[in-house]
C-alpha cells in the first residue's frame, strides 16, 4: 500500500485528497465542540502552539535552511492574518452549521481571483468574472437565513465569509513567497508567528482545559499539520484540475459530521448555495490549472529565445 501512495497518479491524488478532507472534518468537529467550552482565540491558540510544535521537528531535521526566508515581513504579515482569520473561522463554527462554513469558504477561489487581478496583475477574462459574480450570488443565497418558509438575511454569515476573504490575502501572499521559501519554512514561520500572537489575547480569557480537551487540542494541532501534508501530496500526485470535482465531497463529509455529533441537517439556503457555488469555483479552478499548463508550456521556448 505505501509502495503505491509514493508513486504520483490520479487515484493517489484523489486519496491523498480525501484524507485531507476527512482531518479537516475532524478539526472542524475538535473545534466546534471545545469551542463550547473555551474561548476560540483559546482554541486557535492550541491549534497554532501544537501545531509548531509537531512541526518543529521536521524542521530542525533540514537544519538552518530551514528558518531562511526572503520575506520575513510577509510571513509575519500572513501570521497575523492567520491568526484573524482562524478566530473568526473557529466562532463561526460555534455559532453556525459546520456544512455551512464549510460551504463559504468555497468563496476562497472567488476572492482569489480578485485579489490576483488586483495586486499581482493578473488578467481576467470574462468568462472568469461571470463565474466569479455568480459564485458570490451563491454566498448571498447562503446568507439569507431559511426559517423554514421564507428567507432573511442573517449576519452572522458574514463572518465565515470574512474568514474566506482573509484566507484567500493569504493564498496571494503564498503565491508570492512559494517562489524563494520552501513549504516547510513557511508553515514554520506561518505557526511560530501565531502562536506567539495568540498567546497574549488567549491569556485573557482563559480557562484552564481538562486533560481530554487538552489532548482534543494536540490532536487537532497536529491535524493542522497533517491536512497541509495530505494536500502537498496530493498537488504533488495529479493535477489541480483533475482533483477539483472530489473537493465538494467535503460537503456530505461536513453534513454527516454535523448530524452526527450535533445533530445539524442544512437549510435550503446552505442547499442552494451550493449548487451556484459549486459549478462557479469548479470552473474557476479548471481554468487557473489549464492557465498554468500555457505558462510552463511557454516558458522554455521563452528561455530558447
Amino acid at each position: 500500500m505505501l509502495t503505491f501512495l509514493n508513486k504520483k497518479g490520479y487515484y493517489q491524488g484523489v486519496i491523498f485528497l480525501l484524507l485531507m478532507m476527512i482531518v479537516s472534518c475532524a478539526n472542524d468537529v475538535i473545534a466546534k465542540y471545545i469551542g463550547q467550552r473555551l474561548d476560540s482565540i483559546e482554541v486557535i491558540f492550541f491549534r497554532f502552539f501544537f501545531g509548531f510544535i509537531t512541526l518543529l521537528p521536521f524542521a530542525l531535521s533540514r537544519g538552518l535552511n530551514a528558518f531562511k526566508t526572503q520575506h520575513i515581513t510577509t510571513n509575519i504579515m500572513r501570521g497575523v492574518l492567520g491568526v484573524v482569520s482562524f478566530y473568526l473561522y473557529n466562532s463561526a463554527l460555534v455559532h453556525l452549521q459546520i456544512v455551512e462554513v464549510v460551504t463559504v469558504l468555497w468563496t476562497i477561489p472567488l476572492f482569489v481571483l480578485i485579489l490576483s487581478a488586483v495586486f499581482l496583475n493578473e488578467s481576467v477574462n470574462n468568462t472568469r468574472l461571470f463565474a466569479t459574480l455568480f459564485g458570490f450570488i451563491g454566498l448571498a443565497f447562503i446568507t439569507m437565513y431559511d426559517s423554514g418558509v421564507t428567507f432573511s438575511f442573517k449576519l452572522i454569515y458574514l463572518v465565515p465569509a470574512a474568514s474566506a476573504f482573509l484566507f484567500a490575502v493569504q493564498d496571494v501572499m503564498i503565491k508570492k513567497l512559494v517562489d524563494n521559501d520552501s513549504k516547510v519554512t513557511m508553515l514554520l514561520y506561518f505557526s511560530l508567528v501565531t502562536t506567539i500572537l495568540s498567546v497574549i489575547p488567549a491569556l485573557l480569557v482563559w480557562k484552564a482545559p481538562t486533560l481530554f480537551e487538552l489532548s482534543m487540542l494536540f490532536i487537532y494541532g497536529a491535524f493542522a499539520n497533517l491536512m497541509q501534508y495530505f494536500i502537498f501530496r496530493a498537488f504533488a500526485a495529479t493535477d489541480l484540475s483533475a482533483l477539483a470535482p472530489y473537493r465538494y465531497l467535503e460537503f456530505l463529509f461536513s453534513a454527516a459530521a454535523g448530524f452526527i455529533f450535533f445533530a445539524e441537517l442544512p437549510g435550503l439556503n446552505v442547499i442552494m448555495g451550493a449548487l451556484i457555488l459549486i459549478p462557479c469555483t469548479l470552473y474557476l479552478c479548471y481554468s487557473e490549472n489549464k492557465k498554468t499548463k500555457k505558462v510552463q508550456l511557454s516558458s522554455p521556448k521563452q528561455e530558447a529565445a
